[in-house]
């Protein structure tokens, strides 16, 4: 593996209510095709229901990048996690599928696998890869260009892929994430507003 350097901070700036705003600043170099880290907020409450149980995933995320380098390499994703056991969390052994909604992806950024066609969901053609990480499959929708004010319900994309890619109902959500994965660069992320949860 190439080498990588940088350093970052984030900070939650204000909590109202259930909405949530904080940023990230981040610099890196090298290793330009392996993700550096993953700030995110990480939903606590309301986990460890099969999709079978839950009714909709309301989401709200209006974000901004306040300042970017021209080489650039980010995404900005969502990040949910998928388990044969409620009381898991993601990215574990007992993880399945690892469901990720790209928000944006700038300077090249991919997501894991390959496209295998695309999608409509809530009225918008997403991209849809599909790769295996570790012992899990990832599923990653990639919007067609860059969403900054997403208000959109999350349950239509595990109902699309039960429908059509196999992913059993009786699955557990065990962990829903939210932030960005850079690559390479400088950038500030700032989000305004935040909210996720889960019915």
């Amino acid at each position: 593996m190439e080498h990588s350097t940088g350093s970052q901070s984030s900070q939650v700036t204000a909590v109202n209510g259930n909405s949530i705003t904080w940023h990230t600043t981040y610099t890196w170099q090298g290793g330009p095709f392996n993700v550096k880290s993953y700030a995110n907020l990480d939903l606590r409450v309301g986990l460890g229901k099969s999709l079978s149980q839950i009714s909709s995933i309301p989401a709200s995320w209006s974000w901004t990048y306040t300042s970017a380098s021209s080489d650039l390499v980010a995404d900005v994703s969502y990040d949910m996690w998928l388990s044969n056991v409620a009381s898991s969390s993601g990215a574990s052994s007992t993880s399945t599928f690892e469901v990720m909604v790209w928000l944006s992806a700038r300077g090249g950024a991919g997501p894991a696998g390959s496209q295998i066609g695309t999608a409509s969901v809530n009225g918008v053609t997403w991209k849809l890869f599909k790769g295996t990480v570790s012992t899990w499959t990832v599923f990653s929708f990639v919007a067609p260009s860059e969403m900054t004010n997403f208000n959109q319900d999350l349950k239509p994309f595990f109902t699309f892929l039960t429908n059509s890619e196999g992913v059993p109902s009786s699955q557990f959500l065990v962990q829903a994430q939210a932030g960005t994965e850079p690559f390479v660069g400088s950038a500030t992320l700032t989000t305004n507003s935040y909210s996720l949860s889960i019915n």
